[in-house]
């Protein structure tokens, strides 16, 4: 397949870059700074760093594609409401307006696990069936939520629509590698009542399946929770990346009936006072942190024929693996 590939400089996107490059596809892979291909690219792998915005060029480009993965987002938590939206919501609305006037067949959308997630109900063994909850009050989760909702409307018969909603995705590069790990060895992360509580993650290998998976679905307007499995227990497998990548495993843990207004009150001190940087603490991260949180993934096994093909140990061995 010839497939047009958004993000691929991201942690996500730069995996499956690699992973569907070596399975043969074709890809034509949008980096925003080519010089970040590695060295690793393969003659399957076409770099375009045009406008995703330009919905009259990008369709130009789009010409002849079988599909088209949409993993580029913003990331951030922090008070960038704005660039979330104009990223993760707009981009995802000029993409699909590109996408449908080259009448490529196939959109797979990367959503976020995260959307599922009620800050008010239990979040146990959650399916694609249960309403999603309003996420007005946590702007990431909030924007891919809303992008995911102008990607399943936009299927229709001859342009088919897919959402994978990943749970935590792991592996190098990750966020542990890039944000938190750090964070460990200066002290500055822990845990919520000691990270005793049920938690769904991602192998990014499993995901990279997934994605494989749903490209040979003929599935229109669909979602479907991607995950390792069963759910672990968080401070277990936190506890584990973390030594994995030679972090320091953190001690203090914060009752998880203080996170929340230890996180408001560190808001206002950064909302309000000429703080640098940004705050150790906020709410969305309690939201996405510090709560049980398992899904279901019986439909993407039944509909896209998925099965996770790594466990917390070959996850685990394979960073051990790279950072040799």
């Amino acid at each position: 397949m010839k497939i047009f590939l958004t993000g691929a400089s991201g942690f996500v996107g730069s995996h499956l870059t690699q992973f569907l490059a070596s399975a043969g596809h074709k890809i034509v892979a949008h980096y925003r700074s080519p010089q970040m291909l590695n060295n690793k690219s393969s003659n399957n792998i076409e770099v375009w760093s045009g406008d995703l915005n330009d919905v009259y060029s990008l369709a130009k480009q789009l010409q002849g594609i079988d599909s088209v993965i949409h993993c580029a987002a913003q990331m951030k938590l922090w008070n960038c409401e704005k660039d979330l939206h104009e990223t993760n919501v707009l981009m995802t609305q000029n993409i699909l307006k590109s996408a449908k006037q080259a009448r490529v067949p196939q959109f797979i959308y990367m959503s976020d696990a995260s959307i599922a997630k009620a800050p008010s109900i239990p979040n146990i063994d959650v399916c694609e069936s249960r309403a999603l909850p309003s996420l007005q009050k946590f702007p990431y989760s909030h924007s891919k939520s809303l992008a995911e909702e102008y990607v399943l409307a936009a299927g229709d018969e001859p342009f088919r629509t897919i959402s994978l909603r990943p749970a935590s995705i792991w592996g190098k590069g990750d966020l542990i590698d890039r944000i938190l790990g750090q964070a460990a060895n200066l002290n500055q992360f822990g845990w919520f009542n000691q990270g005793d509580y049920l938690f769904s993650t991602c192998n990014i290998y499993n995901l990279c399946e997934a994605v494989n998976k749903a490209l040979l679905s003929k599935a229109n307007r669909e979602s479907f929770f991607i995950s390792d499995g069963p759910p672990v227990p968080f401070r277990q497998w936190m506890s584990r990346r973390l030594l994995a990548g030679h972090y320091k495993v953190p001690t203090l843990s914060i009752p998880r009936f203080l996170a929340w207004p230890l996180a408001r009150f560190t808001e206002n001190g950064w909302n309000y006072l000429p703080l640098r940087g940004e705050p150790p603490l906020i709410r969305e991260m309690v939201h996405l942190m510090a709560h049980p949180f398992s899904i279901s993934i019986a439909k993407a096994k039944e509909q896209l024929d998925y099965e996770p093909l790594y466990g917390m140990e070959e996850g685990m061995l394979e960073i051990k693996k790279n950072l040799i």
